[in-house]
């Protein structure tokens, strides 16, 4: 991937690395090594570009904790794109021992000022901006209507499958975030080059 001079981060790298990130995890094999629940990252604040994290956010113990560390270091404005199974997949995610939160289309609008941010009574320091979220239905359903879909999406379990969110960070509340009609689908592109881009550990020379 080209990512010139930026900063950017692979949160839960697992057992594959993106290259030019910094890859993060509890594994020894990433570049660094850390529990983001008790563990502050090791950057400064407001100096990171970008921040990807697949399938880790549902893992971590202190969720608010690993996401104030991410919100510190992004810079105003910086993306954080996100991966995470959606609430209702039943069978290997409610029921994941290890699975400790869960996500759908709201999640972060919680931490929007403009949205459900303190909706009850929280003074949140968490800021962010979801610009865009993408469902990927299980195949007997990637093919109905989008009203279809949206209907058994909100009633039936184990029609979404994942949801892919692109963020971005609010620092400065005074200065408006540049947000095009375009960036939506820019920033799902980037999630899926950043995916697209992985390369397993065993394959690092």
């Amino acid at each position: 991937m080209q990512i010139d001079d930026k900063l950017c981060l692979n949160i839960g790298a697992g057992k594959t690395y993106i290259p030019g990130f910094k890859n993060i995890d509890v594994s020894k094999k990433a570049d660094i090594v850390m529990n983001l629940s008790v563990d502050q990252l090791p950057f400064a604040d407001s100096s990171v570009d970008l921040v990807v994290t697949s399938h880790t956010l549902e893992h971590i113990d202190d969720y608010l904790f690993a996401l104030g560390e991410i919100h510190r270091v992004l810079k105003h404005g910086a993306k954080l794109l996100v991966g995470v199974p959606y609430v209702t997949l039943t069978e290997f995610n409610l029921v994941n021992p290890y699975h400790k939160h869960h996500f759908n289309e709201f999640s972060f609008d919680f931490f929007d000022p403009d949205r459900l941010l303190n909706s009850a009574a929280e003074e949140g320091q968490i800021l962010f901006k979801k610009v865009c979220h993408r469902f990927h239905y299980l195949p007997e359903f990637a093919k109905k209507s989008a009203k279809k879909k949206d209907w058994a999406r909100r009633h039936y379990f184990n029609v979404v499958r994942e949801i892919i969110f692109g963020v971005l960070a609010i620092k400065e509340t005074e200065s408006p975030l540049a947000i095009t009609p375009q960036l939506g689908d820019e920033l799902l592109r980037e999630y899926d080059s950043c995916m697209a881009a992985r390369i397993p550990y065993s394959r690092r020379v």
